[in-house]
C-alpha cells in the first residue's frame, strides 16, 4: 500500500509540474524502499526523500524524541493486548464489549503509528505525528477522527485523490471516490471496504448537518473548530456550542465502537481475513444501530 501511494504521488507531481524532471531509477528505488518507511510507513513525499539523501543534519535533540516515541508505542501495544480486558470486563453488555474491541484495535493502530514515527526519525526523515490519539479518543467529530487517524495518509488522499475528484465531481461523489480508493489500496476486503465506505457516508452526513445547524443557530458547531475570527454569534465557549459539540462527540464515540467491532482480535478469522457474513453478523448483533442513526441524521439534514 505504501509503495502504491509513493508511486501515485510521484506520477501526480510529474503531471502537475511539482517535479520538473522524472527521477532516475535509483532515486525511485531509494524512495520506494526507504528502510525507515518500507514496513510500517508512513507515506512521505518525494521532495521529503530528497532532503534525506542530501547532507546529513543530525541533532542530539532527536534522541529523546526517538526514545519517547518508542516508549509510547510499547505502552499502546501493552494496553491493546493486555489492559483493555481489565478496563471493560467480559461481563459488560454488548455495547461495552464493542467499545472494548474497538479500543483494542485503535490502540494497536497507535502502536504501529508511533513505531513508524520512530523508524522514520531513525532514517533521517523529519516526520511529524502520524496519529493523534487525543483527537480520536476525545473526538469533536468523525471528520477529525478521519484526519488524525493517519495524518500523512489523509494528506495524500486530500492532495492526490479528493482534490482531483472534487474538480470534476460534487463533494459527496468526491468523498465516495476517495474512500473507494482507500479501500482498494487497503486490499479487496469486504470488511475494510464496508467500514471505509460507511465512514465516507458518515462524515458527509455529519459535516453537512453540522454546517446547516451552524448556519441556523449562528454557532461554532462545525465539524472542524472555527477560527478565532469567525463571524458566529455563539462562540465555541457558549453553553449551546459546548453542549452541541459534546453531543456530536459522544455520537462519534458511538460510531467508533460500532465500526471498530469489525476488528475483533479474538476471532479465529483474523489470520485468513474476515468474510462478508462475519461483518454483517457483527453489525447485526448491534441491530445496525449506527447506520440507522446516520440515516436519521441524513433525514434531519434534508429537512432543515
Amino acid at each position: 500500500m505504501i509503495i502504491l501511494m509513493k508511486l501515485v504521488s510521484v506520477g501526480y507531481d510529474l503531471d502537475s509540474a511539482t517535479l520538473l524532471s522524472p527521477p532516475n531509477p535509483l532515486e525511485i528505488a531509494g524512495y520506494i524502499m526507504n528502510p525507515g518507511t518500507v514496513i510500517f510507513g508512513p507515506w512521505f513525499s518525494f521532495s521529503s526523500y530528497l532532503k534525506v539523501v542530501g547532507p546529513l543534519s543530525w541533532s542530539l535533540w532527536l534522541i529523546p524524541g526517538i526514545v519517547l516515541r518508542l516508549a509510547l508505542s510499547i505502552m499502546f501495544l501493552l494496553v491493546s493486548t493486555c489492559y483493555t480486558s481489565w478496563l471493560v470486563p467480559d461481563s459488560a453488555n454488548r455495547w461495552g464489549l464493542a467499545y472494548r474491541e474497538a479500543l483494542s484495535f485503535r490502540f494497536s493502530h497507535y502502536f504501529v503509528s508511533y513505531l513508524s514515527e520512530t523508524s522514520a526519525l531513525l532514517a533521517g526523515l523529519d516526520m511529524s505525528k502520524v496519529a493523534r490519539p487525543y483527537f480520536i479518543e476525545l473526538p469533536r467529530s468523525l471528520v477529525e477522527v478521519v484526519i488524525y487517524w493517519n495524518v500523512p495518509m489523509h494528506h495524500w488522499l486530500k492532495t492526490y485523490v479528493f482534490k482531483t475528484a472534487r474538480n470534476h465531481l460534487g463533494i459527496f461523489w468526491a468523498l465516495l471516490l476517495t474512500y473507494s480508493m482507500s479501500a482498494l489500496f487497503h486490499g479487496l476486503n469486504f470488511q475494510l471496504a464496508a467500514v471505509l465506505l460507511s465512514l465516507g457516508f458518515y462524515t458527509f452526513v455529519e459535516y453537512s448537518l453540522r454546517a446547516k445547524l451552524a448556519s441556523v443557530f449562528d454557532a461554532c458547531i462545525l465539524a472542524r473548530p472555527c477560527s478565532d475570527t469567525c463571524s458566529h454569534k455563539q462562540k465555541a465557549c457558549s453553553w449551546f456550542s459546548l453542549s452541541t459539540n459534546l453531543v456530536f462527540g459522544m455520537l462519534t464515540v458511538f460510531h467508533l465502537a460500532y465500526l471498530g467491532i469489525m476488528f475483533d482480535s479474538s476471532s479465529q478469522q483474523q489470520e485468513t481475513g474476515y468474510s462478508m457474513i462475519h461483518t454483517l453478523n457483527k453489525w447485526s448483533s448491534l441491530n445496525y444501530a449506527s447506520h440507522w442513526v446516520t440515516f436519521v441524521c441524513y433525514v434531519m439534514y434534508s429537512v432543515i
